[in-house]
C-alpha cells in the first residue's frame, strides 16, 4: 500500500526541498508514459504532457475534467468500482487494458495501472495512473483475429470436405462440410480419430497416405465413396503444415466432390463421340436402310414396308451396327433429327417410285414446325402419292409432346399421310391419347405380343387394344409376331396386320425389292 512520506531528505536545506520537487515535477510532466493524479471524486488533479498528448487535446482542455468523461462508457463501470473498493480499503492497484475515446472520435486502447494512495492511516487520498499506449498492437492482433475470422468462415463455407490431422492421426480441425458429411460436430471429432468415422476397408490406405505426407509428399487422387446407396467421386488433397519453425507437424485433407464435374465431361465427351459418328456416317454414306414387311392378316398379303436405318462400321465395309449402337445417343444429345432427315428423304424417294412405307420419326422431329414443313415440301415436290407414307411416332414421345404430335399427325393426314402410334399400350394414359389424336393405326408393342399364348393378362391387353381400335375406327397392327400358332391366335381375335420374325425379318431393301421396284421372288401388289 502506498504512503505519503517526506521527499526532503533528513538535514538538507529548504532550497534542496525546493530542488527536489521540481525534479520530480519535471519527470511526471515529461514521462514518455502518460501519467495523471485522480482526486476521490473522479477528477484529474494533474496530467502529463504524454497522457493530454494520447488523447488529442491541450493541458488546459483537460483540467477539471473527470477521466470518466474520456473513458469508453463500456469500460467505466469497471474503473468506478475499483475506485470504490479502494477508497472502502480494498485493493491498493488495478491493472488492465481499456479504451479511451480521443479528441478526434476514434480509440486509444491503453494498458493502464492505477494505484491509490493512503496517508499513513490508510485513508485513500488520490489515484495514480499510468498508461501505456497499445493501439498498434491491439489493432494488429484485432487484424490477425480478422484475418483467422475469415479464414474459418472461408474453411466452413467451402463446399470442400476440410480437415486437419496431427501427427498422431487425431482431428484438429474440421470444417461444416465434414461435419454435415460425416453427420457428427466438431467438439466431438477433435481428438478422434479416423476410426471413428470412416470405414474399416479403408483405414490402411489413408493411414499409408497420411505417413506420406508427414514425410513430405503432397498427394493428389480421385476417391469413390459409397454414399445414400449412390457411388460418388471425391478429388482429394493431402498436404503438409509447417509450423513457425518449417517442421511439419499436421496433415490437411481437402476432398471436392466432383461427381457431377466428371458426369459433365463424360456427357461432352459423349456428345462430341456421336456428333463425329453421326457426321461421318453421313458425310461417308455409311447409313443403310432395312426393310420389314407388314402383312394383312386376312389377306396374308404384305401391305408395307418398315423401314429401318442401319449403319456400316467403316466406309467400304459390309459389318452392320444395330440403331441401339447409335440411335440412343443420337436422341440423348440432339442429333437424331439428322437421322430422321435422311431416312425421311430416302423414303420419299421411294414412295415416289410407288412402294408403301412405314417410317418412323423422333419426337424432335415431330415437335420442329420447320420439320414438318419440309416434310410437306418434299413430299409434295417428289410427287410420291402421300398415301404410300405411314408415319410411326411412338406413344412415349407422344406423351412428351402431345399438341405437336396432334399437330404432326393433323397435317400429314391431312395431306394424305396415315399416322401410327408406334409401342402401344406401355403407357399409362395409351387409350386417353386417342381421343387427342388423328390416328389411323394402332402398332401394338412387342411385349403383349411375344407371351400372349402363355399369358393371360397379356391376352387381355391385346383384346382391350383391339376393342378400342374398332370402337375408334383405327386399325391394329401386332409387332414381334415369331411363330405360326401367336399369327393365327392374333388373326382370331381380330388384329388387322403384323410384322415380326415368323413374317420376315428386316432386310436390305435390294433384297425386297429389284433395281425396278419389283419384289424379288414373288409379285408384290400393294394392298388398298
Amino acid at each position: 500500500m502506498a504512503r505519503t512520506r517526506s521527499i526532503v531528505p533528513a538535514g538538507s536545506s529548504a532550497e534542496s526541498a525546493r530542488a527536489s520537487e521540481e525534479l520530480l515535477r519535471s519527470a511526471f510532466y515529461r514521462s514518455p508514459s502518460g501519467m495523471s493524479v485522480v482526486g476521490l471524486d473522479g477528477r484529474w488533479l494533474r496530467i502529463n504532457d504524454a497522457y493530454c498528448r494520447m488523447l488529442g487535446y491541450q493541458p488546459e482542455d483537460l483540467a477539471g475534467a473527470g477521466f470518466c468523461d474520456f473513458t469508453h462508457p463500456d469500460d467505466v463501470a469497471e474503473d468506478r468500482a475499483f475506485m470504490a473498493a479502494a477508497i472502502a480499503g480494498g485493493p491498493d492497484s488495478h491493472e488492465r487494458e481499456k479504451r479511451y475515446v480521443r479528441k478526434d472520435g476514434s480509440i486509444l486502447w491503453a494498458r493502464v495501472r492505477a494505484e491509490v494512495i493512503r496517508d499513513d492511516a490508510g485513508n485513500a487520498l488520490y489515484f495514480v495512473s499510468h498508461l501505456q499506449d497499445v493501439s498498434e498492437r491491439r489493432s494488429a492482433e484485432e487484424k490477425l483475429r480478422e484475418s483467422e475470422r475469415r479464414l474459418h468462415s472461408v474453411i466452413d463455407n467451402t463446399p470442400s470436405l476440410i480437415s486437419v490431422k496431427g501427427r498422431d492421426y487425431r482431428y484438429q480441425l474440421v470444417n461444416r462440410e465434414f461435419e454435415r458429411f460425416f453427420g457428427v460436430s466438431s467438439d466431438w471429432i477433435v481428438g478422434r480419430s479416423d476410426e471413428s468415422v470412416l470405414p474399416a476397408s479403408a483405414l490402411d490406405a489413408i493411414h499409408a497416405a497420411d505417413r506420406l505426407v508427414l514425410g513430405g509428399q503432397t498427394i493428389q487422387e480421385e476417391e469413390t465413396v459409397l454414399r445414400d446407396g449412390q457411388e460418388r467421386v471425391f478429388l482429394t488433397t493431402r498436404f503438409p503444415l509447417l509450423d513457425d519453425s518449417g517442421e511439419i507437424h499436421a496433415v490437411c485433407v481437402s476432398s471436392t466432390d466432383v461427381t457431377d464435374r466428371r458426369q459433365e465431361e463424360r456427357v461432352k465427351h459423349d456428345r462430341l463421340q456421336c456428333a463425329g459418328l453421326i457426321y461421318s456416317a453421313l458425310a461417308q454414306n455409311r447409313f443403310v436402310l432395312h426393310g420389314q414387311p407388314i402383312v394383312n392378316l386376312s389377306a396374308m398379303q404384305p401391305t408395307k414396308v418398315e423401314l429401318l436405318i442401319r449403319m456400316l462400321k467403316d466406309r467400304g465395309g459390309e459389318e452392320l451396327a444395330a440403331p441401339a449402337a447409335f440411335l440412343p445417343a443420337a436422341e440423348r444429345f440432339g442429333m437424331v433429327h439428322l437421322i430422321d432427315e435422311w431416312v425421311l428423304d430416302r423414303a420419299i424417294e421411294l414412295a415416289a417410285v410407288g412402294h408403301r412405307l412405314a417410317v418412323n420419326v423422333s419426337a424432335k422431329t415431330v415437335s420442329d414446325p420447320r420439320q414438318i414443313d419440309q416434310i410437306e415440301q418434299a413430299i409434295v415436290a417428289s410427287g410420291a402419292p402421300p398415301q404410300n407414307l405411314m408415319f410411326e411416332i411412338t406413344e412415349t414421345a407422344v406423351a412428351d409432346n402431345l399438341d405437336a404430335a396432334r399437330t404432326f399427325a393433323k397435317r400429314l393426314r391431312e395431306l394424305g399421310c396415315a399416322f401410327a402410334l408406334d409401342d402401344f399400350g406401355v403407357g399409362h394414359g395409351s387409350f386417353t391419347y386417342l381421343r387427342q389424336l388423328h390416328v389411323d393405326y394402332l402398332k401394338i408393342d412387342i411385349q403383349f405380343v411375344r407371351n400372349l399364348l402363355r399369358n393371360e393378362e397379356d391376352r387381355l391387353v391385346v383384346q382391350a387394344i383391339v376393342g378400342v381400335a374398332r370402337q375408334f375406327d383405327i386399325e391394329t397392327i401386332a409387332e414381334g409376331v415369331e411363330d405360326q400358332a401367336t399369327m393365327d391366335e392374333l388373326r382370331r381375335m381380330g388384329v388387322d396386320y403384323a410384322q415380326g420374325f415368323w413374317i420376315g425379318r428386316p432386310v436390305p431393301l435390294s433384297e425386297l425389292w429389284d433395281v425396278h421396284g419389283q419384289r424379288q421372288g414373288a409379285a408384290y401388289a400393294a394392298q388398298p
